[in-house]
């Protein structure tokens, strides 16, 4: 062996650990998505030489445009010394019927809306949904008299539920 090549093997090995390092460091760094310029190279690596757009990440490199699905608001239930009237009582300053939303509509608050759809009723039960401004609707847990449910800034009251009819009235409690 010549005295020029072994200086050169440790300069390699160096070079290769630095890059193993580096390469491990990158990988161990979780929370930043990669470099558009990176995930390009490596797409076009990995494609044989051909980069598309198909190969990009096409919602901003792996945060889901689906949400996981969120937990219905919860019902609180009536007090202990609530008496309720029958089911269907007429009572209440909103009302909507079964796939349709709140008449009148719900005033705004911090400068957002609240909707509120009656998408079934069982029994006395209401089955509700809720929208904050444009978001998604989002299941309220079953509502039946005397129970509210605070949505945001908002929180309602049943005041009765009418299986015939379709129809479900509520109280804005401020």
């Amino acid at each position: 062996m010549s005295a020029r090549t072994a200086p050169s093997r440790p300069s390699a090995a160096r070079l290769v650990g630095v890059m193993l390092a580096l390469t491990l460091l990158a990988a161990g760094c979780g929370g930043e998505d990669p470099a558009p310029e990176a995930t390009t190279s490596s797409s076009a690596a990995s494609d044989g030489g051909g980069a598309s757009e198909a190969a990009e990440p096409s919602d901003g490199g792996g945060q889901s445009v689906a949400g996981v699905p969120q937990d219905p608001y919860p019902a609180t239930p009536a007090p202990d010394d609530f008496e309720a009237p029958d089911p269907c009582s007429g009572e209440g300053a909103y009302f909507a019927e079964v796939g349709g939303t709140a008449t009148p509509d719900l005033p705004e608050r911090a400068g957002e809306t609240l909707t509120i759809e009656v998408t079934g009723i069982d029994g006395a039960e209401a089955q509700l949904t809720a929208t904050l401004g444009e978001g998604m609707p989002r299941e309220v847990e079953p509502l039946t008299l005397g129970e509210t449910t605070t949505i945001d800034l908002w929180t309602i009251s049943v005041t009765s539920v009418c299986e015939d009819s379709e129809q479900v009235e509520f109280d804005l409690i401020d």
